[in-house]
């Protein structure tokens, strides 16, 4: 009888120990929905304006913030009258990419393959490609700060926090994460602060 017990004591315990962290896990971690109003935006900041409601979601799409910025990577013609729009958030660990379909979108295909494609033809199966920005240092990448003064240069490593291209400032922290600065990128792995 009482190994019986036992046996159902362990067994609460160990569901309620895997239990208990789900659960603490979702309160501390909310997510938002994205909306079919954010997609219209960043659509229409790519050169192809839709309305909300022409917005199809596949399924819901959340994200960590509630004003999650998004970008469109890649539009397709989906159907005659459907594209097939690739987007992700500015931030890559806000959300993951995801798809929508955009009714009645192909209307604006024209346009938008001039002003996404600078004017130039269509490329081959109607896929467009919408150019990313340059980034030369990624969030997580280990690089080298360096101190410059007219007399003195010292150099430490250090990893970064933020992405960033060359010539802007980016925020990047000691390797042992006691130190924190702000750093213009000058070149692959290398950035500066000017004393």
């Amino acid at each position: 009888m009482s190994d019986g017990r036992t046996i159902r004591t362990l067994g609460s315990l160990l569901l309620l120990s895997i239990l208990v962290p789900l659960a603490l896990g979702r309160e501390s971690n909310p997510r938002f929905p994205i909306s079919s109003q954010g997609v219209a935006d960043a659509m229409a900041a790519a050169g192809v304006p839709v309305t909300a409601a022409q917005v199809k979601f596949l399924s819901q799409v959340t994200a960590l913030g509630p004003n999650s910025g998004l970008e469109v990577i890649n539009l397709a013609k989906w159907s005659d009258n459907r594209l097939r729009v690739e987007l992700r958030c500015h931030d890559r660990g806000v959300c993951l990419p995801f798809y929508v379909f955009v009714q009645g979108g192909t209307a604006a295909l024209p346009d938008a393959a001039s002003v996404l494609l600078g004017g130039s033809a269509l490329p081959r199966r109607d896929i467009f490609r919408i150019p990313r920005k340059q980034i030369l240092m990624r969030n997580g990448d280990h690089a080298t700060l360096m101190f410059e003064d007219r007399t003195v240069r010292i150099t430490m490593p250090v990893i970064c926090l933020e992405n960033g291209d060359r010539g802007q400032t980016i925020r990047v922290t000691s390797t042992d994460r006691k130190q924190f600065f702000k750093a213009e990128i000058v070149g692959s792995g290398l950035l500066k602060v000017t004393l």
